[in-house]
């Protein structure tokens, strides 16, 4: 078991939700811990406690969402033969995903610190048998749609369209 799984009820879980939702409204930038803190009836110092900066709680958020939008993802596009139709799928379901767990701001975004993100790991190992970068295209699409739809300009069914139109033949 993941020593930051936190149990029900406990100032980690609190702090763990609320996180959430101001790294997902906000992004890292955003969010300013003080603030995060006072919603979450904590001070800074059982943040820090708990999680030692800002840019770490960042990143045990984004890490599960992350593995959870990669469960999906791998789950979608296994159901395909097709190289262009797996990473469709898997794509539409990413989208999806971060649209009801509204996390589409928060994904849209590069990570603050140098760890590879594993949509990016995923979209490299899927486009890997091609001869150009194209993982640097489709990763590009995907945050720019994913941070669209979180700054309310486009649906989420034109980011749905727009993932296909970019697999059209």
């Amino acid at each position: 078991m993941k020593n930051w799984i936190p149990i029900p009820g406990t100032n980690k879980e609190k702090i763990i939700k609320v996180a959430l939702e101001e790294f997902s409204l906000k992004g890292y930038k955003g969010v300013n811990i003080a603030e995060l803190a006072a919603m979450a009836d904590m001070t800074t110092g059982v943040v820090y406690h708990h999680f030692g900066s800002k840019a770490k709680l960042y990143e045990i958020i984004r890490t599960d969402m992350e593995q959870r939008i990669i469960d999906r993802m791998e789950g979608a596009a296994s159901l395909f033969d097709q190289e262009g139709e797996a990473l469709e799928a898997a794509l539409v379901t990413g989208i999806n995903f971060a649209v009801k767990m509204k996390i589409c701001k928060l994904l849209s975004e590069e990570k603050p610190y140098t760890n590879q993100d594993k949509v990016e790991e995923f979209l490299t190992y899927m486009l890997q048998k091609e001869n150009l970068p194209l993982d640097i295209v489709v990763l590009s699409s995907w945050r720019s749609i994913l941070n669209a739809i979180s700054s309310d300009q486009i649906t989420h069914e034109q980011g749905i369209n727009l993932v296909k139109w970019l697999f059209r033949s």
